[in-house]
């Protein structure tokens, strides 16, 4: 079999999350974070072997890939290797005992959302760039019934005097009041428009909104809704 270029960027996504990935067959690729507060899934073009198959350190897989212009991957009777090859080169990467990783155990079934908007690959960057530039991490998602919008505030929730940048999206008319509080180094999403579901359960969606492709991200215990 050979790995497409998107499926490839998956992976580089997917390694910035964890260096750890298990292949359980098919075509959904999926991981989680050793701290389990982000979890992601992508369905790809390739189908994996049915055997779970388990690389320790994805980002020098990917590397040994990267020595290729377009190589061929092909699986040991055993599953325990890959042979990675083109013409007279090749390469023999030796798996890992996927019992010793860490990978998602479980599928997470999303609660009923308090909030759905939709963030652009624009809004999403320009978060970034301010938290960068302000050198803070918390980035708030507040409203109030009756307000006409929904603000994202890019500041320090523990800094009450702390600068802060604020972004104004489309969302629908708050119930209630809430203050939903994400630490922006959980980011860890590829460029692209998003759906973005969010709970009171401190857990949120994020579905890409062109590519099969959606994470879940932990919001931060400081959130509140109702109050």
């Amino acid at each position: 079999m050979k790995l497409s270029n998107e499926t490839r960027d998956v992976l580089k996504n997917f390694a910035a999350i964890n260096s750890n990935i298990v292949f359980n067959g098919g075509t959904e690729l999926k991981t989680v974070a050793m701290a389990k507060n982000i979890l992601a899934f992508a369905d790809v073009e390739e189908s994996f072997p049915t055997n779970s198959i388990g690389i320790y350190d994805l980002n020098e897989f990917l590397g040994v890939l990267g020595m290729f212009d377009d190589p061929e991957l092909a699986f040991s009777s055993d599953f325990n290797s890959v042979k990675i090859k083109q013409d007279r080169k090749s390469v023999n990467y030796f798996f890992s005992d996927p019992s010793i990783l860490t990978s998602p155990s479980k599928t997470i079934s999303m609660p009923d959302p308090e909030v759905t908007i939709t963030l652009t690959e624009a809004d999403i960057s320009q978060l970034r760039k301010a938290a960068s530039a302000l050198g803070v991490s918390d980035v708030v998602v507040t409203a109030n019934p009756g307000d006409s919008s929904v603000t994202i505030r890019v500041t320090d929730v523990e800094d009450t005097t702390a600068n802060n940048f604020e972004l104004a999206v489309d969302g629908p008319q708050a119930s209630a009041p809430y203050r939903f509080v994400f630490n922006i180094a959980n980011f860890k999403i590829m460029p692209g428009d998003y759906t973005v579901q969010i709970s009171s359960k401190l857990i949120s969606k994020w579905q890409h909104t062109t590519k099969p492709l959606h994470y879940f991200i932990a919001l931060e215990t400081s959130s509140n809704y109702g109050g």
